[in-house]
């Protein structure tokens, strides 16, 4: 039997090491792209890119993800906070008509110094060296360069894991940069607003390491921003030039009252006092004010896809929703199995692509024993802890839908081992043949005098039973009552049970 305070140690020492690996969300900026005016917005603005015979339908949006951990492959994202991620992100996304689908197979890659890189210089190299084309590129990393995200207009986004979360808008906010969307706040980054000081006309940016490519050379400062007057008199021409924000000239993370506006006061260059809005994803308010993209910010983001981005776009949706949930097959109801190599088995969803499967000694998951994501209905486990009561649940998703749920979990039960029972059925038991004709018995020999009742079961390499039974021996050798010439040749596990003790043999039909 585990020993509870022990476990109870190193679980918490498990959880300390985790959080010393990420940075809190309260001691990152932000975001850390900086103040920028896509020089294809500007054309938009003026009306100089034609507008007219656009779709009105949902636009489905390739991204492609790229999941870092560090040199040792420790400390990734998991399975289910990323799907919760996703999920927000479509959300986030629903009333913009745009929807979100993950370009091929996650991408998992081991490297400490992108995994947690503290200058840009380190997300550059990481996306130039990653980076596929026709797709917004995704990466998730311990810190981005200090900022809860990043966005690169010649590479992709970079979110941190603690940026991450089912309620955080992070990657709604970087998408919108990908996506031509400045800050509303335009040309007070870095600078701190002060209400008794004279609110200038402008202010001059640089934003070295966000042009449009990354070769492009330019002087600083490298551009000017109107300041935004309450009364949209400039806002044409003024900040992020979208007459529907108000004005905004906090550069920080604030938070709001209960009519979701900023607690700070603030006074444009004519004297006219103003709170911020805090329901836009394109400020720096906290994640519980924000909610939406203002309708001429959704405007430029469909136009941009449907012109210089139109690559990204599939012509339809990809998949379709996910409206059930797996039933768990096996193992259920305190089911005792192998500590390795037992295989878990679920029913298929339909439109399920993949599933997470996941098993834990806690109830709620806080700490995972194993985590998988499969494309099958089945999980064959490595070494399991032994002797120990367990839990597992399974997930289901595809390309486009994420906001689905685990399972209940069903609770499951590891054989006993230790120095004196390690081979203790191979010591009290002998099966054979382990190379069988089709049509030969299997037979099982009882090394000394007690016979006890014996449990059995026959998978394939898939899982899958192919047969199983209880019995009672009378007799020191057993023949199995199964008729080998109805199962086609292969390879098969006889799963024994013996006072609880569990051994996994291999049988060969021929």
């Amino acid at each position: 039997m585990s020993n509870p305070i022990v476990f109870t140690l190193v679980f918490i020492f498990f959880l300390q090491n985790l959080r010393a690996q990420s940075p809190e969300k309260m001691d990152l900026n932000p975001c850390g792209t900086p103040a920028y005016l896509d020089p294809w917005l500007k054309k938009y603005l003026a009306e100089e890119i034609p507008v007219a015979n656009r779709s009105s339908d949902t636009l489905f949006v390739a991204l492609k993800i790229h999941l870092l951990a560090n040199d040792n492959g420790q400390f990734r994202l998991s399975a289910d906070k990323f799907l919760n991620a996703f999920c927000r992100l479509n959300s986030d996304f629903g009333g913009a008509k745009i929807q979100f689908y993950v370009k091929d197979d996650w991408n998992f890659i081991n490297k400490t110094k992108w995994y947690d890189h503290n200058e840009i210089s380190g997300g550059i190299e990481m996306m130039l060296t990653n980076n596929v084309p026709d797709a917004i590129n995704a990466y998730f990393v311990s810190d981005p360069a200090g900022n809860c995200g990043y966005n690169l207009p010649y590479g992709g986004v970079a979110i941190g894991h603690n940026c991450a979360g089912a309620n955080d808008h992070t990657w709604a906010h970087e998408i919108g940069h990908a996506l031509t969307l400045p800050h509303p706040f335009i040309g007070w980054e870095g600078k701190t607003y002060n209400f008794n000081n004279p609110t200038p006309l402008s202010l001059t940016y640089d934003y070295t390491d966000f042009h449009a490519q990354p070769d492009t050379v330019h002087p600083a400062p490298l551009d000017t921003a109107l300041v935004e007057f309450l009364d949209k008199s400039n806002c044409t021409a003024a900040a992020d030039r979208f007459c529907d924000t108000k004005p905004d000239y906090l550069s920080y993370r604030w938070d709001c009252d209960s009519q979701n506006l900023s607690t700070t006061k603030q006074r444009d260059p004519a004297g006219a006092e103003f709170f911020s809005d805090g329901t836009m994803f394109m400020g720096y308010s906290f994640d519980h004010c924000q909610n939406r993209f203002t309708p001429d910010e959704i405007a430029a983001m469909r136009a941009n896809l449907q012109t210089v981005k139109s690559n990204y776009l599939a012509p339809a949706a990809v998949a379709q929703p996910i409206t059930d949930s797996p039933e768990l097959l096996s193992p259920i109801a305190g089911q005792l199995v192998p500590k390795e190599g037992f295989t878990f088995e679920w029913a298929a969803v339909s439109n399920a692509e993949k599933y997470v499967v996941q098993g834990s000694r806690v109830a709620s998951f806080a700490f995972r024993d194993f985590e998988a994501v499969v494309s099958g209905t089945s999980f064959t486990s490595g070494v399991l802890p032994a002797n120990s009561n367990m839990y597992w649940r399974v997930r289901p998703f595809n390309s486009i839908y994420a906001c689905t749920g685990f399972t209940e979990k069903a609770n499951f039960k590891t054989a006993a081992v230790s120095d004196a029972t390690d081979f203790y059925i191979e010591k009290t038991v002998r099966v054979y043949p382990s190379l069988l004709s089709a049509g030969d018995p299997i037979f099982i020999d009882f090394k000394n005098n007690e016979i006890r009742k014996l449990t059995t079961r026959i998978t394939d390499l898939h899982g899958k039973t192919v047969w199983e039974g209880n019995f009672e021996p009378s007799f020191s050798t057993f023949q199995l009552p199964l008729k080998t010439d109805n199962l086609s040749a292969g390879v098969y596990r006889l799963l024994i049970v013996l006072d609880e003790k569990v051994e996994v043999k291999t049988i060969v039909i021929l």
